[in-house]
């Protein structure tokens, strides 16, 4: 562990000092990739790949992979805030992930993650679980967290609420600040995005989140599956599969406890990452067609606005998929023994829809489901339950 940590903080310095080098050459990237451009390179042919735009009425392009799925400055942080002072250390240290990442993509499609060298299978691991932390999907999840999510749980609305919890946190609850807080969490209920969320801190989680992330998934039997149509992929791309993409109530939800983990890694191969419980599936099997579409239904129902396909594929253009929904939502649940407590729930696409995915991809399922493990409330719960779970 120790050396782990101690080549994290070389890696880190190393990408502070790139990125201090581009600041001081005045090359500093603007246009900043939400997938990275040699993933979206798998989807291309004669130099293209087809966009569909869920949120223009599923309009759909072709475009050269480095102009897909763009946004100026999306990982920009304000100069002089992190070390070395340039505002290009979140682009940066997402090009070194991608960087380690990349040459091993075609040895995972054709050999398998667990192929690879331990400490390239880690680096591997690092690029999927940036994908989620990195995503719009994940951003929007803790601006809500700070702005509707907040005043919801407290229950702000209440008449008196806001200046109660303006006492209890010991600031003064005068009209002027009463006001200003209301009207920051008014502004915040109708665009999420308005919340009081620096780029900085956007970082930090990203970082701090895909790094806890690679320890759950590295917990996982990871498998490299063929398919006999072609797969789409997203601005999402790593998806939670559920026995019911519809359900919000079933104990195999979140990150530790989904039966499955699906990322496409081409249009003819998808990485499936099992619960480490869940029976040995046949891995030369390919996917048939019906599995192709099955797991195609479920890939774009995580999508949060954009699907990327081959040239000349009409599939993203005519499967049906909800509209997008609140990244969260606040729930009142009441346990076995009879109490009550207020929790925030996940959104996608496919929440509460009744025709939703279900065991997509047949074969990956058993008849029963391993019990659920239990979702851990500390760091040090989640050790002992990950290592209670899976012991033996």
């Amino acid at each position: 562990m120790k050396r782990i940590k101690q080549q994290q903080r070389a890696q880190l310095q190393t990408v502070l000092n790139n990125a201090a080098s581009m600041t001081a050459a005045r090359q500093e990237p603007r246009r900043h990739h939400l997938v990275p451009r040699f993933y979206l390179d798998q989807w291309t042919v004669a130099g293209r790949v087809q966009v569909t735009d869920l949120q223009k009425r599923r309009h759909t392009f072709t475009v050269r992979p480095e102009q897909a799925l763009i946004e100026t400055d999306y990982y920009r942080i304000h100069e002089g805030m992190v070390g070395g002072g340039s505002p290009v250390a979140w682009e940066s240290w997402l090009s070194a992930v991608e960087g380690a990442a990349a040459p091993l993509l075609p040895a995972v499609c054709a050999d398998g993650l667990e192929a690879l060298p331990p400490e390239e299978q880690g680096q591997f691991l690092q690029f999927i679980a940036v994908q989620v932390t990195r995503s719009r999907n994940y951003r929007l999840q803790g601006r809500w967290m700070l702005g509707a999510g907040y005043y919801q749980l407290w229950e702000l609305d209440r008449p008196g609420a806001i200046a109660a919890h303006l006492e209890r946190n010991g600031a003064a609850a005068t009209l002027e600040q009463v006001s200003a807080l209301g009207a920051y969490f008014q502004r915040s209920v109708e665009d999420p995005w308005s919340a009081a969320f620096s780029p900085e801190l956007d970082m930090y989680a990203s970082m701090h989140a895909a790094n806890a992330l690679v320890r759950t998934l590295a917990e996982r039997t990871p498998v490299t599956f063929c398919t006999e149509t072609p797969l789409l992929t997203t601005d999402e791309p790593v998806t939670l599969l559920a026995e019911n993409h519809g359900d919000l109530d079933s104990p195999h939800s979140g990150w530790h406890a989904a039966p499955i983990i699906a990322m496409p890694l081409g249009p003819h191969h998808v990485l499936a990452l099992f619960r480490r419980d869940m029976p040995a599936v046949d891995k030369s099997r390919p996917l048939s067609r019906w599995d192709t579409l099955e797991l195609n239904r479920a890939l774009i129902g995580n999508a949060h606005r954009h699907v990327v396909s081959l040239p000349g594929n009409r599939l993203a253009a005519r499967l049906y998929v909800p509209d997008i929904k609140p990244p969260m939502r606040v729930r009142t649940i009441r346990t076995s023994d009879g109490q009550t407590f207020r929790h925030a729930t996940p959104l996608r696409r496919w929440s509460e829809e009744l025709d939703a995915p279900r065991r997509p991809v047949a074969f990956w399922w058993p008849s029963v489901l391993p019990a659920a493990p239990a979702p851990p409330s500390t760091s040090e719960q989640w050790e002992t339950e990950r290592r209670l779970y899976y012991k033996g």
